[in-house]
């Protein structure tokens, strides 16, 4: 994986077990573990304040690297949530390179 903050995607789609389990997994690389430091402390109050009904979510900070490990009911809570921590790492992200 690239050092430039890509972001690799791995899906288990419940394979064998039923559609009210369906897990993600995100881990995005940093260039340093300053960046990554950054990146997961501006996160870290939406992941500790967002009540989710439908789903649960792992945000580890290690090293250069912040792994999300999403837990979910159905696609769309999967899909939603998701979304939430990709645009809010994508804007703090943003806010690094100004």
């Amino acid at each position: 994986m690239a050092g430039d903050g890509t972001i690799r995607k791995e899906w288990v789609s419940g394979r064998g077990k039923p559609m009210s389990n369906i897990e993600g997994f995100v881990e995005i690389e940093f260039p340093d573990e300053n960046s990554a430091r950054i990146v997961y402390e501006s996160v870290l109050y939406e992941h500790q304040t967002v009540p989710y009904k439908r789903s649960q979510v792992e945000f580890i900070l290690k090293g250069r690297k912040i792994i999300m490990h999403f837990s979910a009911m159905d696609n769309s809570a999967l899909r939603g949530t998701l979304n939430s921590y990709l645009r809010w790492i994508k804007a703090a992200m943003d806010v690094i390179e100004i």
